[in-house]
């Protein structure tokens, strides 16, 4: 009998998590928890079961997948909700995902890997992290707790990106890079250099973006 599973975030990345578990026969979709929707509203075919903070009151075994793709929004809910023990974040990796050397690849809990994403080699991903569609993951990359790379990224090899960092659309980031706390990467930019925390980066090179 599939497992009842709850979605956090019922936006578009949701609605394409809702897409992605179909490929998990061992999970069903049972209903959203968003603080954007009134509890017992349809979204997406499912019912709305309530806010994020009704997670709390939960006492039996629930899993969850958190569709919520700004990563410090992210560790915001996480950390509202992880102080129950009754949740469980199970990972996710779609099966036309390609891990070419799965037993060098170590990956964390809640970490959601999606359809076209090719990761190679002695690659160390934290937990609630989440590659998009037809991303690239060089080798020795290393990707902290929280961070959300958006389709089309490459990642060359031994780069390190930090805790919360948002990677656009498109963006390619080279060797050897590290890419700071919280950190944003603009989509298209070509990351030459590294990035210093909290700092937002745009254009080829990329550069700080002015504000």
């Amino acid at each position: 009998m599939a497992k009842p599973i709850y979605i956090v975030g019922a936006g578009g990345l949701g609605l394409e998590m809702l897409a992605l578990l179909q490929s998990f026969p061992e999970y069903a979709a049972s209903g959203f928890y968003d603080d954007q929707f009134e509890k017992g509203s349809l979204i997406h075919g499912l019912v709305c079961l309530g806010n994020v903070s009704e997670l709390l009151s939960i006492s039996n075994k629930t899993y969850l997948l958190v569709a919520i793709g700004d990563p410090f929004f992210k560790r915001e809910i996480i950390d509202k909700i992880n102080s129950n023990t009754n949740l469980e974040f199970p990972t996710f990796i779609h099966p036309k995902a390609t891990l070419l050397q799965s037993k060098e690849i170590k990956i964390g809990k809640g970490t959601i890997i999606t359809a076209g994403a090719i990761l190679t080699t002695h690659i160390s991903i934290g937990d609630f992290v989440l590659i998009n569609l037809n991303s690239t993951i060089g080798h020795h990359v290393q990707l902290q707790n929280f961070v959300s790379i958006m389709p089309g990224v490459n990642l060359a090899g031994k780069v390190v990106v930090e805790k919360e960092v948002l990677i656009g659309s498109g963006a390619n980031v080279l060797n050897g890079v590290t890419i700071g706390l919280q950190a944003k990467v603009g989509s298209g930019a070509v990351v030459t250099k590294n990035v210093l925390p909290n700092q937002t980066v745009v254009g080829i090179p990329a550069k700080p973006l002015v504000k």
